[in-house]
């Protein structure tokens, strides 16, 4: 019979002093997709009430910006028939936001789809109480729908699990969780030669001892799945934390209640993040024949797309105090020292056509 635990800080405990050392990649995958007590299955994380907020939540503005891109790249690929398909929707602020400009537009309107694909129960409810359309969901990636597909992933692929790397007396070592002799989580390494299929391209450069790489077979693994099927038509418009000059660096990162806590803070009750590998990214869209445009900030490609002035509209048209709500909005989305540029903005697709114009 299995064994019923307390929480998962317990389970995982339990996990290493049964198997030994658990890697990064196995303890991010516990801490977020655990079927009893991972982050991702039942908690409610997005907004001012839970662990962090992401652009929709901030202002409607963002999702706009969004459909102009899909209606503007609609057009521009001769008004076909197209699925817009979110990855990891969040509370469904985007694709809400989407559907409501979309609707001003009824030969557009009449010519998508929008499917959903995240696997948090929670978070589904919530997406189903907040979009306004009867929209259907992907339950596996490896299942995608027929015809035109266009991908947007907004803070989805910074929370696929990542693996470490450690650099220990001039071997790469991968890194691990073990437990301190109080009984506490700590980092560890596992002390045995990498196995050949691991086939991974370190850095020849600037080695020092204790240095960390990251790579991430499962988002790998998802891009690879995303750029064969929008190898003839469609696109993957990516925003997200991101690195942009390879896998050197310890980008791991826990949030709670709005705080950046350790990563062993309660387990399954903190989010865990890394940033994503824009170089590598690229080379796996390279690796497949798939064009790559970007990264530009995030920043820039609002702008480019008109989110100053719709927020001087709306300010024009509301009370002194929704003005600065919105004037606090549109400076979180757009300063540099905000989201404006900690966030960058990639696009994958072999048709010119469709890449936003602040990015061609």
């Amino acid at each position: 019979m299995e064994k019923k635990y307390r929480n998962l800080e317990e389970k995982i405990k339990n996990k290493v002093y049964q198997d030994g050392l658990m890697t990064i990649e196995e303890y991010m995958t516990l801490c977020l997709q655990d079927k009893d007590f991972g982050y991702y299955k039942y908690k409610r994380p997005i907004g001012a009430d839970g662990d962090f907020i992401t652009a929709p939540e901030v202002s409607q503005m963002f999702g706009e910006m969004i459909a102009l891109w899909l209606i503007t790249t609609w057009q521009n690929i001769g008004k076909q028939k197209i699925n817009i398909i979110e990855l990891g929707p969040g509370n469904g602020f985007m694709m809400d936001d989407i559907q409501r400009v979309s609707k001003k537009f009824p030969d557009f309107y009449k010519s998508i789809k929008i499917w959903l694909y995240d696997t948090s129960e929670t978070l589904r409810e919530e997406q189903s109480r907040n979009i306004d359309y009867d929209f259907k969901r992907i339950n596996t990636l490896e299942k995608m729908p027929d015809g035109i597909n266009f991908f947007i992933a907004n803070e989805f692929f910074d929370a696929i699990p990542i693996k470490q790397y450690i650099l220990k007396g001039g071997n790469w070592k991968e890194r691990a969780i073990g437990i301190d002799d109080l009984g506490r989580l700590k980092y560890s390494f596992i002390d045995k030669p990498l196995e050949q299929s691991a086939n991974i391209n370190f850095p020849e450069y600037r080695l020092n001892d204790d240095m960390i790489y990251e790579i991430s077979p499962k988002q790998d693994n998802i891009l690879k799945i995303i750029f064969k099927n929008i190898a003839k038509n469609g696109g993957l418009l990516i925003l997200d934390y991101a690195k942009i000059m390879g896998g050197v660096g310890d980008t791991i990162q826990a949030i709670s209640a709005h705080k950046k806590r350790s990563i062993f803070h309660e387990p399954g009750n903190t989010d865990l993040t890394s940033l994503i590998d824009i170089k590598r990214y690229k080379e796996i869209a390279r690796a497949m024949n798939i064009n790559s445009f970007g990264p530009i900030y995030q920043r820039d490609f609002l702008l480019s797309l008109g989110i100053f002035e719709r927020y001087k509209m709306l300010r024009s048209n509301t009370s002194n105090e929704h003005k600065n709500k919105l004037d606090r909005q549109y400076h979180r989305l757009t300063d540099p020292d905000k989201m404006g540029e900690l966030f960058k903005v990639l696009y994958f697709s072999n048709n010119k056509s469709s890449v936003p114009e602040k990015m061609k």
